[in-house]
């Protein structure tokens, strides 16, 4: 399962940054057991692979953080990422995935110069008992600011 992330950016100056690439974030794949349960892609403190949230025994392979890799504008500028609530999948409707904020790189982050910085994206997938066996894909749009105080 993958969200290809759509991005928006505001850009409020001449020197401001850059996205220089996009990576999607993917959950890999899994068998479910539980029939029902929740898998995590902690990426808070740098690239994370999936696993299973709390007590849950699914069995999940492959799969990886996002990444969204900007390039500073210059010194001081602030580097501030904005995710929806939640997204459903693009399919079914029936799973959902959310919590991007809280794992994935804390922003905002203030630039040093006109290094590139990775951001990187995780969120907890939320399956549901009976979801047949395929491929799903989920659409979200996630701001990325960049600002020059």
């Amino acid at each position: 399962m993958s969200i290809l992330p759509s991005l928006l950016w505001s850009l409020p100056s001449a020197r401001a940054g850059s996205i220089v690439s996009v990576h999607p974030l993917d959950f890999g794949n899994i068998v479910l057991a539980p029939p029902k349960d929740s898998i995590e892609i902690d990426a808070s403190g740098g690239a994370s692979v999936p696993r299973v949230y709390e007590n849950g025994r699914s069995l999940v392979t492959e799969g990886h953080s996002g990444k969204i890799c900007v390039r500073c504008g210059g010194r001081g500028e602030i580097i501030t990422l904005l995710f929806p609530d939640r997204v459903k999948d693009s399919a079914t409707n029936s799973l959902y995935i959310d919590g991007f904020s809280s794992r994935s790189t804390p922003t905002p982050v203030v630039c040093e110069g006109t290094e590139t910085i990775d951001l990187h994206i995780g969120g907890l997938l939320h399956l549901k008992t009976g979801q047949p066996d395929q491929t799903y894909e989920f659409d979200c749009s996630i701001t990325v600011n960049f600002d020059n105080p």
